[in-house]
């Protein structure tokens, strides 16, 4: 057997031990973390589904205030109330049903989006079903059509729960460490849906302000077992355990608000008029506006919970990546060791020839400042070199014009968001960024204002000036915007002497001096005449509140724009609000 044969051999036989070795660590280091990744997941996963459940508890609360409501006209804020209980609701449901719908890192079994569509149905008909009996005169909303439209979006939550169960076994299969903390948390989830659940058996007996029936006293008590029975649980694993100080400051909280004030001072009354005469001395609506707060505590409680748990889950994955890195990186070194050795065996051919292949490796990823090796000879190695190292010249030179060429696109798109003559950006520009605006509002749920301004006897100003003065005076406009507002805010060229501004976040309170200062900014600005004088502008502005009238920004524009209307007709020079 010849020398390179047998250097061939020795060569692949350490490898093979090496690979060997490296590959079986590498997989069960990659499996932990992979582990560790789906348990993570897996937990963001059951946090959707827990919202989606105690959105549909929360959405029982307006639902009680409607049905106890006397009859008249509809209190605008219950109705408000309500339909933006509803809207939480279907906006979980939405999110719960897409991440079901996507491929999970790890299975989960049992969570199928159609039982996620199977209880949206249900909830649909329970809503339409309380809509008929809110619907009718206060006399005649029996209380078994109260009963029926209370107990029809009861049964919505236990149609989640096979749901949340599911993901509730994915996260403990995958990080089987923090199944206790999981527990605890399905415990505290429970807690606040038999809380709502006790609330919502009051609210028959309540909008008819008659006494318990006996139907409605087996449920209470069966409720109020099930919450004492939750109460211990969490007792033993929070109160009778080392708790983290945030979690035992939560726990601490719903002792006292929900266990000590709600159901001492808020349900105990409720409960001894009920098994009394039914005098409650309060409304479905009053009890609800009371009792509901106090449910909140209990959800600060899931969430510190959550939150925990999610941290607990990134560091055992960052655990395992860092066990992950460490074995490949000590790999690596193997790998190292036994190409240095096959290096020195092997200088002639294989060491240029292996820098040259990650030459080429470099060069497939776009890396072109790879060292090549000096030929040792004029052989056939040298003109492999050489093949690729004016391979890199060339790719240099390819890269360097398509940059060429992606400057001068960025260029021409940059052009053709922006208005030439004062730099703001243009209409549809601004149209583009106010859409993206709005949706991250809808999603934050925080308020924007849209603004339009008119510069005020602008045709006169230009006729008078002339165009040069009139084309000043736009820019000088434009200036005064960018000074006035923040960096977070959008203002752009609408259209002539037209200026349109979208402020975000920003609530209705705040539109009316904003908008005032950006109308005393116009005003102060000079602008230089071509004389070298100076004179002043105005301007007329219109306001439109998304609080007021929504998240769409064609009638955000609208509304602004009927308001700028009012503005001058009212004598220009001032501030108008939306009606």
């Amino acid at each position: 057997m010849s020398l390179n044969h047998l250097l061939r051999l020795l060569g692949t036989l350490l490898a093979a031990v090496t690979a060997a070795v490296a590959l079986h660590s590498s997989w069960a280091e990659w499996r932990s973390w992979r582990a560790a990744a789906a348990g993570e997941h897996a937990l963001a996963d059951l946090r959707l589904g827990l919202v989606a459940a105690e959105m549909v508890s929360r959405e029982r609360g307006p639902t009680n205030a409607r049905l106890g409501a006397p009859d008249g006209p509809a209190d605008p804020a219950a109705v408000a109330a309500l339909a933006q209980a509803r809207a939480r609701t279907d906006d979980a449901f939405r999110q719960l049903r897409a991440m079901l719908g996507a491929p999970p890192p790890a299975p989960r079994p049992g969570a199928a989006p159609a039982a996620v569509d199977a209880a949206f149905d249900a909830l649909t008909r329970a809503r339409a079903v309380a809509d008929r009996t809110i619907a009718l005169p206060r006399s005649d909303r029996t209380p078994e059509a109260v009963r029926a439209s209370v107990y029809g979006l009861v049964a919505v939550v236990p149609r989640l729960a096979p749901v949340n169960s599911a993901l509730v076994q994915t996260v403990r299969a995958s990080q089987p460490a923090l199944d206790g903390d999981v527990q605890a948390l399905r415990v505290t989830a429970e807690l606040r849906e038999h809380a709502g659940l006790l609330g919502s058996h009051f609210t028959a007996a309540l909008a008819k302000q008659q006494p318990f029936t006996p139907a409605e006293r087996r449920a209470i008590e069966q409720t109020r077992g099930r919450i004492l029975a939750l109460q211990f649980l969490l007792e033993q694993r929070l109160a009778h355990q080392e708790s983290p100080p945030d979690i035992a400051q939560a726990w601490q909280a719903v002792e006292q608000g929900y266990f000590g004030h709600a159901v001492r001072e808020i349900v105990a009354p409720v409960m001894a008029a009920g098994e009394g005469d039914g005098r409650y001395g309060t409304t479905a609506a009053e009890f609800a506006a009371r009792y509901v707060p106090e449910l909140t505590k209990v959800v600060a409680l899931r969430d510190r919970m959550l939150a925990r748990l999610q941290a607990d889950a990134a560091a055992a994955r960052e655990r395992a990546l860092g066990s992950l890195v460490m074995v490949v990186g000590a790999s690596a070194v193997l790998w190292a060791v036994l190409a240095g050795t096959l290096v020195v065996l092997h200088g002639r051919v294989l060491r240029p020839l292996a820098q040259t292949t990650r030459a080429l490796q470099d060069l497939a990823r776009n890396r072109l400042d790879a060292p090549l090796p000096r030929p040792v000879a004029d052989d056939e190695m040298a003109a492999v070199i050489g093949a690729v190292r004016a391979l890199q010249d060339h790719t240099r030179t390819r890269q360097g014009l398509e940059r060429e060429r992606d400057g001068l696109i960025a260029q021409l798109r940059e052009q053709s968001l922006t208005d030439f003559l004062t730099g703001l950006p243009n209409r549809r520009a601004f149209f583009a960024a106010a859409r993206e605006r709005i949706a991250q509002a809808r999603q934050q749920r925080f308020g924007i204002v849209v603004m339009l301004l008119d510069v005020d006897l602008f045709k006169a100003f230009n006729d008078r000036e002339g165009h040069a003065a009139g084309d000043e005076a736009l820019r000088t406009v434009a200036r005064a915007l960018r000074g006035a507002l923040r960096t977070e805010d959008l203002a752009a060229r609408y259209g002539g002497e037209e200026f349109v501004v979208l402020l975000g976040p920003c609530d209705a309170a705040a539109a009316p001096v904003r908008a005032e200062q950006l109308r005393q900014a116009i005003e102060a600005a000079r602008v230089l005449l071509p004389s070298g004088s100076s004179a002043t502008l105005t301007a007329s502005v219109g306001v439109a509140a998304s609080e007021r009238h929504g998240l769409v920004l064609d009638h955000l524009l609208s509304e602004a724009d009927a308001a700028l209307y009012r503005a001058k007709d009212r004598g220009r020079n001032r501030v108008e609000e939306a009606a």
